[in-house]
């Protein structure tokens, strides 16, 4: 599949890339709404009936199910387009850094103001860059420091820097979902990762430096 215009609006996600984030990000959430109880006992209490045991072998399907389902999703679909995707959103360019500044800024700015401090974005603004490239290394860590508990126990160096990562990441995805499903200049993209497309005019105001293809 293309990025071509149609009169539907502009593709921006093709099924590959849609079906990988949401492989990726359902498996992520329950491996975080599987895991908190165990790091938090407290809450515990809000779960009836809740077994450490059964919260633990819960938490290793969910996690075999994350990386299956990832994997499953590279082997199957077109990986040429997944890494061309996965190449713009890890190059930081020289606008990026002004638009990175102008951030706390740009989150409260008017429609007018916010799509003249986008007037440098391609397909990605430097956020959504970030975005990406923190999330596979906290994940990939994640995954790391979650192996390790395995041989080495739940007990020391390896359990902290679980429980620390766990902690690190829960703000950001915090703002990710809000970004993505609340806030009106960003939540026009959910759709391009719900149908793959996107209204022609926003992507216009907001990426006018992507060229789909």
């Amino acid at each position: 599949m293309s990025g071509a215009r149609s009169s539907e609006g502009v593709l921006r996600f093709t099924l590959t890339e849609r079906a990988l984030h949401w492989a990726f990000a359902i498996g992520y959430l329950l491996l975080l709404a599987s895991g908190l109880p165990l790091m938090v006992p407290a809450l515990r209490s809000w779960i009836r009936g809740y077994s450490p045991l059964i919260g633990e072998r819960l938490h290793l399907a969910c996690a075999i199910f994350w990386v299956l389902a990832t994997l499953g999703v590279l082997a199957l679909g077109d990986r040429g387009r997944v890494g061309r995707t996965l190449g713009e959103l890890a190059r930081l360019e020289p606008d990026d850094r002004p638009w990175l500044r102008r951030f706390p800024r740009w989150l409260v700015a008017a429609p007018g103001e916010r799509a003249r401090l986008d007037r440098a974005v391609g397909r990605f603004n430097a956020g959504q860059k970030i975005n990406a490239i923190f999330t596979v290394l906290t994940a990939s860590l994640l995954l790391i420091t979650g192996i390790a508990l395995w041989p080495f126990g739940a007990d020391g160096l390896w359990r902290d820097a679980h429980r620390w990562l766990t902690m690190f990441v829960l703000i950001p995805i915090a703002g990710h979902v809000f970004l993505a499903a609340v806030h009106p200049s960003t939540r026009h993209a959910l759709t391009g990762m719900l149908d793959g497309r996107v209204d022609r005019e926003w992507a216009a105001t907001h990426h006018p430096r992507w060229e789909p293809k």
